[in-house]
Formats: structure tokens, C-alpha cells, sequence
């Protein structure tokens, strides 16, 4: 009697030449994003906008032509050329407050990178998943097509039942229902990823994980998510703003100046003279200050709570990440390939009714499944842990 064997692959396989990392395809949906695009484009129109900021009052030209009864045309005229500008000291307050604004706009910029980058990665991440959990299911049904064209001999020769055969009928319904199912989630993740991507396709067939690196770096990434998180960033970038702001808005009490030309014309006669004038922002100051300084207050609220947030969710992550490295190291996937080997050359010799062979194959098979999920989730929460290093 020919014997039949089922290959296993358990351990993560040997990446291919022209397999495909994940930061190549994170790097082709940063060029075509549309959101990151127009984020890019509002950035440079907000730069002119701070720049605009700064710049002195337009300059102001007025003409006025007088009428007298008794007189032909017009009688006299008055020309006046301004200038308003306000204190010196504002506008280098300005310049600083113009710089940290941009600075946090580019902060911003680089907190929804890292964002729409880390959401692409573990979609990827995810769809690494599917594809093996698709080669597992595949490999399952080429098992149960062998089962059967080995069950229905036996049928024919006596040695096997129809309960056999409808055993084995059922468990390729059972997995065709679910490589549809995997596979429909699989598409629909390749979709998520076209939208992030532009819309345009990309090339994900050959995907794998990343490495992961040693677990000796855990013991300084608390320090260094603190150092380098984007939301921290941009949160420390508001308040230095906003502490500007409140500089401005204080040195706004100072009085704003003009200067001009003054021409006037009465008959034959003409007469010239300066314009020079102040004025003082008596009222129109004081809810200015205030609002200053409750934007500063709650810009410097924002930020230790988003501190707190991000060493509270680093901690959770970081002991999550060893008790997954810890449930990894559990699993033996030599132990469970030459488990499914010995029960398939048992059901093949007929040391073991089928039935009993799907009730134990089933349970080793749930134990690859969930050595697969688990792998999974070490491979995210590494990405998660790290994500500020796209």
C-alpha cells in the first residue's frame, strides 16, 4: 500500500528573493497618499499665511477734493499719504511666534505620517496573517483530496465506509467555506491599502514580516517613546506656540504708530506737511491677553495628559510584548509538524479510524492556528512599540 505524507511548514519560511518588506510599501504610500498630499499642500499655503502675519499695513492714499459756492471747479484739495505700523518689538515677536507655528505644522505633519504609515503597516501585518493562515487551509484541503481518493478505493475495495467518505466530503466543505472567507478578508484589506496607497494598486503577494531585533532594546524603549513619540512632539510644539502667543498678545497693549504726507491745495496756493499719529489699544486688548493665556493653559493641559497616555499605553505594551515572547517560546513547531506526520501515516496504515484522525488533526491544526495568531500579534505590537521610527 503506497503511503501518503503531509508536508508541514510551521516555522516562519525562508523569505524569498524577491519578497517584498513592508517599508518599501510604506514608503510608496507616503508618495501617493492623498491625504498626507493636501496636508503637504496646506502646510505651504499656511507658511505664506504666517508670513503674511508679519507684514506691515498696506499703505493708505487719500484724496479729497473740496466744492465752494461762488467758486468755479474745484475750490482746494487735500492729499494724504500713510504708513501704519505697529510697535518694533511686535513684529520680532511675530517672526519668533511665525517660526513656532511653522514648526508645529511640520509636527502635525509628522504626527499624521507616522499615523497613516503605522495604520498601512499593520494592515500589512495583518494580511501576513491571511496568507498563511491561507497556506495552512490550502494545505488542509490538498490533505483532505488525498484522504479522499485514498477512502474512496478503500470504499470500493470494502475496506472503508460511507460514513468515511461523507467525513472526509464534509471537512472539504467546512474548508472551502472558510479559505472564502479567509480570502474575502484578505481582498478586503488589499483594498484598505489601495485607498491608503492613492487608490493605485500595489504589489503585495510576496509580503513578510520584518525582523524584529533583539528583546535587549525593551529595556530602553520607554525612554525613547518618550523622547521621540510624534504626539508629544507636536503637544510640546503647541505650547511653545501658544507661550508666544501670549508675548504677543501682552506687547500688543503697546501703542501702534503712523506716519504720512499731507498736500494741500487751496486756490493758487499749495502747502505740504507730515503726518504723524498713535494709537492706543485702550479697549481692544484685554480679552486678547486673556484668551492667551487659557489657549496656553490648555495647550500645557494637553500635553501631560498625552504623556501620561503614551508611558501608560508603553508599559501595558512593553509587558504585553514579553508575555507574547514568552507564549512563543511555549510552542515547539517541529513537535506539532511530526504530530500531524504521525497521525496521517496512522489513518493511512489503518491503525486509526478517520474519525478519530479529524478529532486529533483538528486540535493540532487549532494549535498552529493559534501559534500563527500569536506570532501575529508579537509582530503588531513590535510595529505598535516602534512605530514612531517610521
Amino acid at each position: 500500500m503506497k503511503t501518503l505524507y503531509l508536508t508541514i511548514l510551521l516555522s516562519i519560511p525562508s523569505v524569498a528573493a524577491h519578497a517584498r518588506d513592508i517599508d518599501s510599501v510604506l514608503q510608496e504610500i507616503e508618495r501617493n497618499n492623498l491625504e498626507l498630499q493636501a496636508l503637504r499642500s496646506y502646510n505651504r499655503a499656511s507658511a505664506f499665511e504666517i508670513k503674511d502675519q508679519n507684514s506691515l499695513e498696506s499703505l493708505s492714499l487719500e484724496y479729497s477734493p473740496f466744492f465752494r459756492s461762488g467758486v468755479s471747479g474745484m475750490a482746494s484739495s487735500e492729499l494724504v499719504v500713510s504708513q501704519e505700523f505697529d510697535f518694533p518689538t511686535l513684529y520680532i515677536a511675530r517672526q519668533k511666534a511665525g517660526k513656532l507655528q511653522q514648526n508645529a505644522l511640520d509636527l502635525e505633519y509628522k504626527s499624521l505620517r507616522r499615523d497613516l504609515l503605522y495604520a498601512g503597516q499593520q494592515k500589512c501585518l495583518d494580511l501576513i496573517l491571511l496568507n498563511r493562515l491561507q497556506e495552512v487551509l490550502e494545505e488542509r484541503m490538498k490533505n483532505a483530496d488525498e484522504l479522499l481518493a485514498l477512502f474512496e478505493k478503500r470504499f470500493k475495495e470494502g475496506d472503508a465506509t460511507a460514513l468515511d467518505l461523507n467525513k472526509i466530503r464534509m471537512e472539504q466543505m467546512d474548508l472551502q467555506t472558510e479559505i472564502l472567507q479567509n480570502e474575502t478578508s484578505r481582498q478586503k484589506i488589499v483594498q484598505e491599502l489601495s485607498v491608503l496607497n492613492g487608490n493605485q494598486p500595489l504589489s503585495l503577494d510576496s509580503i513578510s514580516y520584518p525582523e524584529t531585533g533583539a528583546e535587549l532594546e525593551l529595556s530602553g524603549l520607554r525612554n525613547e517613546i518618550a523622547q521621540s513619540d510624534a504626539g508629544i512632539q507636536a503637544a510640546e510644539a503647541s505650547v511653545a506656540a501658544s507661550a508666544q502667543e501670549m508675548q504677543i498678545a501682552k506687547q500688543s497693549r503697546l501703542p501702534g504708530l503712523a506716519v504720512g504726507y499731507r498736500r494741500n491745495t487751496e486756490m493758487a496756493e499749495q502747502s505740504n506737511g507730515f503726518l504723524i499719529g498713535v494709537s492706543i489699544p485702550i479697549f481692544s486688548n484685554g480679552n486678547k491677553v486673556k484668551a492667551a493665556k487659557h489657549k496656553q493653559i490648555a495647550a500645557q493641559q494637553y500635553l501631560e495628559h498625552t504623556r501620561l497616555q503614551v508611558a501608560k499605553e508603553a508599559d501595558s505594551q512593553i509587558q504585553e510584548l514579553q508575555r507574547l515572547s514568552q507564549a512563543l517560546r511555549i510552542y515547539d513547531p517541529a513537535l506539532i509538524s511530526r504530530s500531524l506526520e504521525l497521525l496521517k501515516k496512522a489513518v493511512v496504515a489503518g491503525e486509526m479510524s478517520l474519525i478519530d484522525y479529524y478529532m486529533e488533526a483538528d486540535k493540532v491544526y487549532l494549535k498552529r492556528q493559534t501559534y500563527l495568531s500569536v506570532e501575529n500579534q508579537y509582530q503588531s505590537l513590535w510595529a505598535t512599540l516602534h512605530k514612531n521610527r517610521l
